[in-house]
C-alpha cells in the first residue's frame, strides 16, 4: 500500500522513471506498463525515503521514462514515445546467446537496436554491451564489431559496458590484466566507428589505468544532465552518478526471462530463494 493518496508528480520532485533496473518491461511486463498507463499513475519507490508513492503518468508529470531492456521490440511498435514524454532507451545487445537465452538472437537485436535507434532519435539510445560475455577473446571482439558497425550507422555515438559483477552466482573469471586488453581492442575499434565506450562507474576496472586510450572513460549511463535537473533541490545522482530515479520493481519481483548471468541477482540468495523471487507479484495498477 502506498503512503499516501495524493499522486506525485516526477517533474515536480526532480525524479525521472526508471522501467526497469531488475526486470526487464519490455519483454514480459508489458501489460503491467499499458494498464499503468491508462490508470495514468504507478506505483513505485521515493528514491530517497524507499517508500512506495503513486507517480503521475500524465505526460506533464513525467520528467522522463528510462528503459532497460534486452528486447525492445514492444517499445518501438508501441505509441509511448508518441505521448510527448522524455523517453531514454538503454538496449543491451551482446550476442550472449550462450547465457541469455530469451534474449533475441544476435542478428535480431542488432536490428533492433537500429530500429529503436531510427525510431526514438540516436540520441536518445544507448547501447550496452554489458556485461561483457565471457567467451574467447576473438568471439567477443568480432560480436562486438558486428553490433558497432549497425550501431554507427544509424547515428548511436556511444556505449556502456560493463564486466561480471560480484554479486551473481556466475563469477568474473577473467584477470584485470585480460580484461584490459579486451578494453583496449573494443576501444580501437568503437573508435574506428566513432563511438565513445564507457566504462560504467561501478565498475572500478579503470582505477589506475585511467588514460589507457583515448576512446575509453568511465561514465554514467543516466547522467542528470539528460532531464535538465538544473534547479531542483534534492540529491541528484547515486553514488555512481546515475540521476535518481523512481523505480515500481525491487530485486524481488517477478522476472521471467531466466538469464545465467544477472546483475541484479543478489549473491547471498540460495538457489532456491532466487527461483521464489522469480515468482513473486507484480506491483498493483489499481
Amino acid at each position: 500500500m502506498s503512503k499516501a493518496k495524493e499522486i506525485l508528480s516526477g517533474k515536480e520532485v526532480g525524479f525521472p522513471y526508471s522501467f526497469s533496473r531488475w526486470t526487464d518491461v519490455c519483454i514480459d511486463k508489458w501489460d503491467w506498463l499499458q494498464a499503468s498507463l491508462k490508470n495514468g499513475y504507478f506505483i513505485g519507490f521515493h528514491p530517497t525515503e524507499a517508500i512506495p508513492y503513486r507517480w503521475s503518468l500524465r505526460p506533464d508529470d513525467v520528467l522522463g521514462l528510462i528503459f532497460w531492456t534486452k528486447d525492445p521490440s514492444n517499445l518501438i511498435w508501441s505509441n509511448v514515445m508518441d505521448r510527448g514524454y522524455n523517453i531514454k532507451a538503454h538496449i543491451t545487445v551482446t550476442g550472449w546467446m550462450e547465457v541469455e537465452g530469451k534474449a533475441p538472437k544476435l542478428g535480431d537485436a542488432i536490428n533492433s537496436l537500429a530500429m529503436a535507434a531510427h525510431i526514438l532519435g540516436p540520441k536518445n539510445v544507448y547501447w550496452r554491451f554489458s556485461p561483457v560475455p565471457i567467451l574467447p577473446h576473438p568471439v567477443i571482439v568480432a560480436r562486438f564489431e558486428q553490433i558497432a558497425a549497425m550501431a554507427s550507422s544509424e547515428g548511436i555515438d556511444r556505449v556502456y559496458l560493463s564486466f561480471l559483477q560480484e554479486n551473481d552466482l556466475m563469477p568474473e573469471t577473467r584477470s584485470e590484466v585480460d580484461r584490459l586488453n579486451i578494453l583496449l581492442e573494443l576501444a580501437e575499434i568503437a573508435q574506428r566507428r566513432r563511438i565513445k565506450i564507457f566504462l560504467c562507474n561501478e565498475d572500478r576496472l579503470l582505477i589506475g589505468h585511467p588514460k589507457i586510450h583515448p576512446n575509453l572513460d568511465s561514465g554514467v549511463c543516466a547522467p542528470p544532465e539528460d532531464f535538465e535537473l538544473t534547479g531542483y533541490s534534492k540529491p541528484a545522482s547515486e553514488g555512481c552518478g546515475c540521476v535518481l530515479m523512481v523505480d515500481p520493481f525491487t530485486v524481488n519481483e517477478s522476472c521471467s526471462v531466466g538469464c545465467k548471468y544477472c546483475y541484479a541477482g543478489v549473491k547471498d540468495f540460495s538457489p532456491k530463494r532466487r527461483d521464489t523471487t522469480k515468482q513473486r507479484s507484480l506491483p498493483i495498477t489499481k
